[in-house]
């Protein structure tokens, strides 16, 4: 799991049906390139959306599960 940092961003991408096709992609490409979505890569790689880290993690990670689908505790909710 990652460790949140100010001023960094998560980069969520949906499950990839091969791993190796998409590290292959990942590895050639830049964040630049898939927030700007050159030659398609973000459709490529699945991109699902960058969830920038503010200074609460707990926040980060509700915002990431609620981009992922997951459920959220309601201590989650209620912690901040």
């Amino acid at each position: 799991m990652e460790t949140p940092q100010l001023g960094h961003a998560t980069y969520l991408f949906a499950q990839p049906q091969s791993m190796d096709a998409f590290l292959a992609l990942y590895t050639r490409t830049t964040k630049e390139g898939i927030r700007a979505n050159r030659g398609n890569i973000a459709e490529r790689l699945g991109f699902l959306r960058r969830v920038v880290h503010g200074g609460n993690s707990r926040s980060w990670m509700r915002e990431v599960k609620a981009a992922l689908g997951e459920p959220v505790t309601t201590a989650e909710v209620i912690e901040s």
